[in-house]
């Protein structure tokens, strides 16, 4: 369960750091339903990382700056547990 919901959170993290702030290109970005996305979202702004911009004609969704923060600490975390393969090897052998 703490995976899944770790996952669901990166993901509407990423979605906002990318652009994307109404909530269906947020939905479809992070690949949730309405329902979960609903859930995550409250619990986003319960704890400061995403703020709520509500206008006349719709609302959209940005990242505080606590939400920037722990962006950067997934990126993070995500270099040091997935480091970028090598096209090349570090040391070339030939044999002639």
């Amino acid at each position: 369960m703490v995976h899944k919901a770790y996952k669901c959170i990166r993901g509407i993290l990423k979605a906002v750091a990318e652009g994307k702030k109404k909530p269906t290109h947020i939905m479809y970005r992070a690949n949730l339903s309405w329902t979960r996305l609903k859930k995550y979202l409250d619990f986003l702004i319960s704890q400061g990382l995403l703020k709520e911009i509500v206008n006349d004609t719709s609302t959209t969704f940005s990242l505080t700056q606590k939400g920037r923060d722990v962006i950067g600490y997934y990126r993070r975390i995500e270099r040091v547990l997935y480091p970028k393969k090598r096209i090349l090897p570090a040391e070339v052998y030939a044999q002639y």
